[in-house]
């Protein structure tokens, strides 16, 4: 894939004309990792936001793990991967607001990426607002799909856990 079909596959630039994705581009930088690298790390502020052009990547979260009865300890939990056939963006609440990462992403192959700063995002939206007000839109809706798989997760996993302990 390329930088071009990236961005048009993407959920929030799909539906953009030529000119709009032309100028999404404008404000992309390639970036390249090696296998094992880390593209994330959940905790740290950042203020990027990732497609995947090639390759592919792990998604995972710090845990808290009990192994004794007085042993407990940090590990990372991978959660899902990505591929680039995914089409699936990465860090997309950094373009919103600038706060810590919620998970980590590492490399799981030599992997291309697009990247996009807030600074030259917010730029760009302000400047051309109509494009802004369709990419806002589409990114409150990946938000809001993410937002609702979320609360399906905790409702499964505190139903399991209800299961668990009333045994």
């Amino acid at each position: 894939m390329d930088a071009e079909n990236a961005i048009q596959n993407s959920s929030i630039f799909s539906g953009l004309d030529e000119e709009e994705l032309a100028d999404v581009l404008s404000i992309t930088a390639e970036k390249n990792f090696a296998k094992g690298d880390i593209i994330m790390q959940e905790g740290e502020k950042e203020d990027s936001l990732y497609l995947i052009v090639n390759g592919e990547v792990d998604v995972s979260k710090s845990l808290t793990m009990k192994f004794e009865e007085d042993d407990f300890r940090e590990t990372e939990k991978v959660l899902t991967h990505y591929s680039s056939d995914d089409n699936i963006i990465l860090g997309e609440m950094a373009l919103i607001k600038q706060d810590s990462r919620s998970a980590s992403v590492l490399a799981r192959t030599d992997c291309t990426l697009l990247e996009i700063k807030r600074d030259v995002f917010i730029k760009l939206v302000e400047g051309r607002s109509e494009l802004g007000v369709k990419i806002l839109f589409k990114l409150s809706e990946l938000l809001i799909d993410r937002l609702k798989q979320s609360s399906q997760d905790i409702t499964r996993l505190t139903t399991a856990l209800s299961i668990a302990l009333s045994r």
